[in-house]
Parts: structure tokens; C-alpha cells; sequence
């Protein structure tokens, strides 16, 4: 389980600085619906991915107790989060552009397939080494 810690915060990490990111641009540039909606879909990426770690990680131990894990991972409480930011966007089109809001969701989701090969990279050369 250490390991799976150890990606989580590497996730936190990498989502809060691009999201940062965007909330300043969205701060100091004339294109605020736009950074509004890369901010807006990129939180809502790093909430769904850090629910699914959270469930995987309560399957998991549930798993290794030796019962029957009784639900899944939270999917329909993962698109509900989707939604309610599509019906942001859609009521709020002054504040939050729907191309960029789309175009954020998945960051999260390719950081951590990048943090994924980095940690395999490096257990790799760990290997190799020891």
C-alpha cells in the first residue's frame, strides 16, 4: 500500500501545479472562460481520480481481510461529478468555455499514465542495480 501512497501524492503533485497553472492565466489573461474551463475540468479530473484511488484502495483491503467486497469503484458517483460540471458549463457559458472544460477532464487521467511508467521506469533500474 506504500506504493500506491507514494503515486497518489506524485498525482496531487503533478494535477495541482498545471491547475494552478490555469487559475492564474485565467487571473491575468483576457481569456478567463477558457482557463476557467481547463481549471474547472482538471479539478473535476483530479477529484474522479483520487475517488478511484480511495475505492480501489478500500476494495483492496477489504480483499486482503479476506470478505467480499460489497461495491465497486464509484462509477456512477464519477460521472455524476462529470455532469454536474458539463451543467456548469452549459449554465454558466459567460464564466466557463465547454471546449476547454472537455479538454481538461482527461489531464489527470494522462498523468497518471505518465506517473505509472515513470514508477515502473524506476523499478526497472532499481532491478538492473540491485
Amino acid at each position: 500500500m506504500e506504493a500506491l501512497d507514494l503515486r497518489r501524492r506524485r498525482m496531487i503533485t503533478l494535477s495541482i501545479i498545471p491547475l494552478f497553472i490555469f487559475l492564474l492565466l485565467w487571473i491575468i489573461t483576457p481569456y478567463r472562460p477558457f482557463f476557467a474551463g481547463l481549471a474547472l475540468g482538471a479539478g473535476i479530473s483530479l477529484c474522479n481520480i483520487l475517488y478511484l484511488a480511495r475505492r480501489i484502495r478500500i476494495i483492496g483491503e477489504v480483499a486482503a481481510a479476506g470478505s467480499q467486497p460489497r461495491s465497486g469503484t464509484g462509477l456512477l458517483t464519477r460521472i455524476l461529478l462529470v455532469v454536474f460540471g458539463v451543467g456548469l458549463t452549459f449554465r454558466y457559458p459567460e464564466w466557463f468555455d465547454y471546449r476547454s472544460f472537455l479538454l481538461g477532464l482527461p489531464m489527470c487521467y494522462v498523468l497518471l499514465i505518465i506517473v505509472e511508467y515513470w514508477s515502473k521506469g524506476k523499478e526497472r533500474l532499481s532491478n538492473r542495480k540491485g
